[in-house]
């Protein structure tokens, strides 16, 4: 590894997240990536044990309306696609002539 590439506080010993995911992948994408696929992970394995509606509802310690649930994972699902389209805007905006992306260089068609 040259001294002037960002190893973003990597070592050659991949940490231990707890996360099965990011432990075994960290190293091996840029941390945003391995942040962003770890979440991925967990939100799939939650969205298949999730209950309906109203069993998340009744889940709160608090006491909470269903409008204000609802709102509140609207929101939260709106905030998480904002931020992957930020997060992604730069690779999907179309490539100037003569760049080289990743796609192009590795083999992809």
């Amino acid at each position: 590894m040259t001294t002037s590439a960002p190893t973003f506080g990597r070592t050659a010993e991949p940490p231990k997240t707890g996360c099965p995911h990011a432990d075994r992948v960290s190293g091996m994408e840029t941390p945003m990536i391995t942040e962003m696929v770890g979440a991925m992970f967990h939100l799939e394995a939650l969205q298949k044990v999730v209950g309906t509606p109203e069993q998340e509802l009744a889940a709160y310690t608090v006491p909470i309306t269903s409008e204000r649930h609802r709102e509140y994972v609207l929101g939260a699902a709106e905030r998480i696609r904002r931020v992957l389209d930020q997060l992604t805007a730069p690779y999907t905006a179309a490539a100037e002539p003569g760049t080289t992306t990743a796609d192009s260089t590795s083999g992809a068609s």
